[in-house]
């Protein structure tokens, strides 16, 4: 079976992920994708990827982790995820592959957008706006909790 890789990388400032658009066919908006070469690892595929398709060091985005997996068509399709702290300019686009990229959220998809979208969408959404679904479960079990009042942060 034939196994392809593909990453979510979501800016943690804006919580948008960015989507690369693809020169070859099919020519739509995608994640940053790729094949595994024979002997590769899903992950090194996805750092290889990283490197050769946006010019980026794999180790400047946090927390590179494979999250789901779905099958179409006799593929095998890994989803990742990883983090940074700011949107930032992609240096070095491979321009054979993809012709522009953005910074996107779930209420602003380009078009056309890949028709397996929603597929690896419904796996990483538990990923998304996470910082704040964290920060809003510390400040319930804060205020739940019989401290005095000098000593909740309301404010976190």
């Amino acid at each position: 079976m034939k196994e392809s890789v593909g990453i979510f990388i979501i800016a943690r400032d804006t919580n948008n992920f960015i989507l690369l658009h693809r020169t070859t066919s099919p020519i739509v908006w995608s994640l940053l994708t790729g094949s595994m070469e024979r002997g590769e690892s899903p992950k090194e595929t996805i750092l290889r990827e990283i490197e050769e398709e946006i010019g980026v060091n794999p180790k400047t985005i946090d927390g590179i982790r494979e999250i789901g997996r779905t099958v179409v068509k006799k593929t095998i399709f890994h989803v990742f995820v990883g983090y940074v702290d700011n949107e930032f300019e992609i240096p070095n686009l491979k321009i054979d592959e993809n012709d522009d990229y953005g910074w996107f959220n779930s209420n602003n998809l380009p078009s056309p957008i890949h028709k397996r979208w929603d597929k690896s969408f419904q796996i990483v959404r538990p990923y998304l706006n996470l910082s704040e679904s964290i920060k809003n479960t510390i400040k319930k079990l804060r205020n739940e909790q019989s401290f005095p009042n000098r000593y909740r942060r309301d404010n976190l």
